[in-house]
């Protein structure tokens, strides 16, 4: 199948609905959170494959059809670096969001209400800017690449972010093997090891990063959540549920909890066995 639209998708998709979803029901009962920000980062053409349900079946559906059940109000921001990708998601939107009530504002802005407000940007999501985040933001992230290769966060967004509000989860996808990723040189692969010490070292102490990598799968996709520490247990019941459902189990480690199994499997996801022997 083509890039994002393997077998793995669907559980993917089952996944971050939950995040989202979640994220809608326990940022309205906060009194802290006055309103919700949502980084897509990696976007896309917004194209959900064989004509799937769009509001179930890619990250801008997804966010767009969940956000009209916020009762506080929720900034879409979306990003796609690739010009002909993004004119399809341009596309996808007109055609999809006003079956779902958003009006359009501008070429590439749209409304539901006045609780949600949708921007598309043609930028890679590592260009974000988060200066206009407040305390009383919370804040989703979305990093949802082809491949580890195109990771869309940048060195400092992580920080960025804890630096302007205590409330921020994410979800980055992790592609280590599509095609024979493996067999790049170990030293371009080292720089995976640094893309998740960044969130590591970006971490308050409530929250916590779960590294879950499906098993036995040849591709070695794996998904990275940063999360509150005290929904470590509904969290991984939430992921091994989302996977099972498509015949995938996941093995799963947390940073601050069980350090070593989570080194062990960024090892194991990021060098060779010949490597991981030496």
């Amino acid at each position: 199948m083509s890039v994002g639209h393997s077998g793995r998708t669907p559980a993917k998709h089952d996944l971050m609905r939950s995040i989202v979803g979640r994220e809608v029901g326990v940022a309205g009962t906060m009194p802290a959170v006055t309103r919700l920000v949502w980084f897509d980062l990696t976007a896309g053409d917004g194209i959900p494959v064989y004509g799937a349900d769009w509001t179930r079946n890619c990250s801008p559906g997804i966010l767009a059809s969940h956000a009209k059940a916020s009762v506080k109000p929720v900034d879409i921001r979306m990003y796609e670096i690739k010009p002909r990708t993004y004119d399809r998601l341009l596309v996808s939107l007109g055609e999809q969001l006003p079956a779902l009530g958003y009006r359009q504002l501008e070429n590439e802005v749209w409304a539901y209400g006045d609780v949600v407000v949708l921007y598309a940007h043609n930028a890679s999501g590592s260009e974000a800017p988060v200066d206009g985040i407040a305390r009383t933001d919370a804040v989703l992230a979305v990093n949802d690449p082809n491949a580890i290769t195109d990771w869309a966060i940048r060195p400092t967004f992580a920080e960025e972010l804890r630096s302007r509000t205590p409330w921020s989860r994410s979800l980055s996808t992790m592609g280590c093997n599509p095609a024979g990723l493996k067999r790049l040189p170990q030293e371009e692969r080292l720089v995976w090891f640094e893309l998740i010490a960044q969130q590591e070292a970006a971490l308050p102490d409530h929250r916590d990063l779960l590294l879950a990598a499906i098993e036995g799968d040849d591709s070695q996709w794996a998904y990275l959540l940063c999360d509150p520490v005290k929904w470590r247990t509904t969290q991984e019941k939430v992921a091994r549920s989302a996977f099972a459902k498509y015949g995938y189990a996941l093995e799963m480690a947390w940073h601050r909890t069980h350090g070593a199994q989570f080194e062990a499997l960024k090892q194991r996801l990021f060098l060779t066995r010949k490597e991981r022997a030496a």
